[in-house]
């Protein structure tokens, strides 16, 4: 009995509780509560710690200044002591200010040399003779000395390894010569290709003379300066640069719409997803705080039990209430704190020892709570709190005279609510969410939506299982009969095996394919087997090119590209499909023009159907941009006037991202004569069937002729796309989260089947066939986790290929995934068996 008198104090009280905390279903429910919440705060601080902060970035690209404008020149535009004179025209009205060259196009020769053949971005060139000022801490001199003389560089370790002659190299063709003096690295990017000059090099540059080089090489003038207004600034720069060319419009406007301060990367503070990924982890946390209220709530029956026991032995539910709030307050608070302090001391190893890649980045600060945190903290810890304190048997804390009866009624028919009806009411909500939000069909939000209804599933496949699971044999039976009793945690089981299986499928997918797609775009231009000669955004002589390489043995007869378009600059008229744009936004408007069916044939090769023929000759046109119907033009005049042509037969065709990315259909050049159309003259030559030889010979006649070489364009396959350090990361957190979250489970499993275990041995039956019992349930775990994790990864898959015009499945890092997996469960069932305590006994 308890003294009245302690009973009144509410001593009792809290005697009651701290015995309720210290049991072993509060213990077990914090133990769940601990590991959600520091695997999540793991998961935050890795995939933070390699993405750069805000400070960081505005370090990079900001410097020690506080504003910086971009404009944009061309070689030519500027005299010898041009770029000087804007110097001191900027120091002079702002005070420290200064002006400096990037460019991405002057690339060396043995490099790939265009958009069609590698990315734009792959060298980075930079004039300055003050980057010790300019950029503080970013740029450091390995070896040698700065460059002093124009045409003298300084490279980086990885550009100068790849050079056949590391002392110099040309760029452009073979029009200049840089000779190299030292190496240089960037901090911020050590394997980054980068060349830096000294002043003088881009305007000692002549350009080759028009009609000669494949397009216009252009660069960045870069003015950083301190808090001076814009407004006195720009007309500075605007008076001291090269006018811009008629068809870019005003350099004032230009200077205006690239003008940034450091305060606008303020609000762009790191979070799942920034940086280097291309794939957003909101998602992915969506999946993870599905797995973590799954988790939470499955620990709350027992606790919830306590609970009622608790108001039935006289304690106020109130008080019961706030101990249970608090404890899991502190539980959430002290695990995410161990979880952050455990997250960057992985990051730190793991840099230099596992990702090579980016171990020479700058290591981010431990990063604040974000948004995302907060909200996956906030919901696990209010499912928990909410499962605790909503009883079954017990009445709504409270008194329901506030409230009508039906309402009383109402609210206890929700927070009562079995987490089965919750699941699937957040099954269809998903669904529904996925079919409304995200811009549509086919965007990465609706994937982890989807995806994640799917594996919110995963217990309902369980029960399907469990009834198909043999009964006639003993360990089937018993095994049956346990896992039924226990759902709940059973359930949590199977979700976070489908998680593991799913999130590497669909997350993977994602990532791998918007890579695949980039380089498709930035490589596929050119089909496999073909050479083209044509010209980018200038006027390039493509007919004196094609004659040349016309006259390399093995070159065939070219087939002349027209487009429906005349013209430049403002004088341009065009003529367009009138149509409905493609559901993946992408719809390219050039037209190809003919002479003949059998010309078109020659370069799409087998894609061409055997009706595009008639179609052609009879003056259709053939729609290679999806939209279905018959087609008419629309003709666009410089005078703003437009003229729609009649109605043609059109044949919608299929063909290869490579030539879709550059051609929206085709038309013979009768046909758009006869209707009025614009034509060009040609501004492609196509030779299919061209060997690597052939083509290497043609791309040395045409620079030995003094054009660029880039005129002439080939295939290049791209690189394998390789998934982002961070998707690395947090796939690995999360497997090494789900492994501790199947180990309580399996543990708890273990437990459950040593109280059978007397009654199983006094039958007869050897205490290896107990632990036999436990081995089953792992296989069935395994086995209905991988079926229902296959599943919605195939829904990631499904998805991602209407997103991505090229989907591609790192199956090996799914395979490695899948061994972990296994490995895992197998570990956390091996854990489980070790601590059925029977079997010991059983075998003394």
């Amino acid at each position: 009995m308890i003294p009245s008198r302690l009973r009144r104090s509410g001593g009792a009280d809290a005697l009651l509780i701290a015995r309720w905390i210290g049991s072993s279903a509060s213990r077990r429910s914090a133990a769940v509560l601990g590991t959600t919440f520091a695997l999540l705060a793991v998961t935050f601080v890795c995939v933070s710690s390699f993405a750069l902060s805000a400070d960081q970035q505005a370090a990079r690209a900001f410097g020690p200044f506080d504003q910086t404008t971009i404009s944009s020149v061309q070689i030519g535009d500027l005299a010898p002591t041009r770029l000087a004179e804007v110097d001191a025209r900027l120091d002079a009205v702002a005070p420290g200010g200064h002006v400096f060259l990037e460019s991405t196009q002057l690339r060396p020769d043995p490099f790939a040399k265009t958009y069609i053949q590698g990315p734009i971005a792959n060298v980075g060139f930079v004039q300055d003779d003050q980057l010790d000022r300019t950029r503080p801490g970013r740029y450091t001199l390995e070896s040698g000395s700065w460059p002093m003389q124009p045409r003298d560089v300084v490279v980086s370790r990885h550009l100068r390894d790849q050079l056949p002659d590391r002392s110099s190299f040309s760029v452009l063709s073979g029009l200049v010569t840089f000779l190299v003096v030292g190496e240089v690295t960037d901090d911020f990017a050590r394997h980054a290709d980068l060349i830096v000059a000294a002043p003088g090099t881009w305007e000692s540059i002549v350009p080759r003379p028009p009609g000669r080089s494949y397009q216009p090489v252009e660069a960045s003038v870069v003015a950083m300066w301190g808090r001076t207004p814009f407004a006195e600034v720009a007309p500075v720069l605007d008076d001291a640069l090269p006018p811009l060319p008629a068809a870019a419009g005003a350099r004032a406007d230009y200077l205006r719409d690239n003008h940034s301060t450091r305060s606008d990367l303020a609000p762009a503070a790191t979070s799942f997803g920034a940086g280097q990924l291309s794939v957003s982890y909101l998602p992915l946390l969506l999946v993870g705080l599905l797995v973590s209220a799954a988790v939470v709530g499955q620990a709350a029956p027992p606790s919830r039990a306590a609970a009622d026991r608790l108001v039935a032995a006289g304690v106020r539910r109130g008080r019961v209430v706030r101990a249970q709030t608090a404890t899991g307050g502190v539980v959430g608070l002290v695990s995410i704190v161990a979880g952050s302090a455990i997250g960057w001391l992985v990051a730190c190893v793991a840099r230099p020892v596992v990702l090579e890649r980016v171990a020479d980045q700058p290591l981010s600060p431990v990063p604040g709570p974000s948004a995302p945190l907060v909200a996956v903290a906030a919901i696990c810890w209010a499912v928990l709190v909410a499962g605790h304190t909503w009883g079954g048997r017990t009445r709504l804390p409270g008194s329901p005279g506030a409230m009508s009866v039906r309402a009383h009624r109402v609210a206890r028919l929700v927070v009562a609510a079995p987490w089965s009806v919750v699941r699937r009411v957040l099954v269809v909500a998903l669904l529904v969410a996925a079919a409304t939000m995200g811009g549509g069909r086919g965007s990465v939000t609706d994937s982890f939506l989807t995806v994640a209804a799917v594996l919110l599933l995963a217990p309902d496949v369980l029960r399907l299982a469990l009834v198909v699971l043999p009964t006639s044999s003993p360990r089937g039976f018993v095994t049956g009969r346990l896992m039924r009793t226990d759902r709940g945690r059973q359930g949590v089981a199977v979700l976070v095996v489908a998680c593991c299986v799913a999130l590497p499928i669909a997350a993977g997918t994602q990532l791998a394919s918007k890579k695949a797609s980039d380089a498709t775009f930035t490589y596929g231009y050119v089909p496999d087997g073909q050479m083209w000669v044509e010209a980018q955004g200038g006027p390039g002589d493509v007919a004196a090119v094609a004659r040349i390489v016309s006259g390399v043995p093995g070159v065939s007869r070219p087939t002349a590209v027209r487009a429906l378009t005349t013209g430049a600059g403002a004088d341009t008229t065009t003529a367009l499909f009138v149509a409905e744009p493609r559901r993946d936004g992408f719809t390219n408007a050039t037209i190809m023009v003919v002479d003949s069916a059998d010309d078109l044939r020659r370069v799409v090769g087998t894609g061409l159907p055997p009706a595009a023929d008639r179609v052609l000759e009879t003056g259709g046109v053939l729609d290679f941009t999806g939209a279905a119907g018959d087609q008419q033009f629309a003709v666009y005049a410089p005078d703003g006037q437009e003229r729609v042509t009649p109605t043609l037969r059109t044949l919608d065709v299929r063909l290869d991202r490579q030539l879709t990315t550059s051609f929206g259909g085709a038309i013979l050049l009768s046909t758009a004569q006869q209707l009025g159309l614009p034509v060009s003259a040609p501004a492609t030559f196509l030779y299919p069937d061209v060997s690597a030889p052939v083509i290497r010979a043609a791309v040395a006649a045409v620079v030995e002729a003094g054009f660029d070489s880039e005129f002439v364009l080939y295939a290049v396959p791209p690189p394998s796309p390789d998934l982002p350090t961070s998707g690395y990361v947090f796939l690995g957190c999360l497997l090494l989260g789900c492994f501790a979250i199947l180990v309580l489970v399996m543990r708890g499993q273990a437990r459950r089947l040593s109280d059978y275990g007397d009654r199983l041995v006094s039958l007869g039956l050897a205490p290896r066939w107990t632990l036999s019992v436990l081995a089953i349930q792992g296989v069935v775990t395994l086995a209905v986790g991988f079926v229902t994790g296959g599943a919605a990864g195939l829904v990631g898959i499904a998805i991602a290929t209407d997103t991505y015009v090229v989907v591609d499945v790192p199956w090996a890092a799914i395979g490695a995934a899948s061994g972990v997996t296994v490995l895992v469960i197998g570990l956390a069932t091996v854990l489980g068996m070790r601590s059925v305590a029977v079997v010991r006994h059983g075998t003394s």
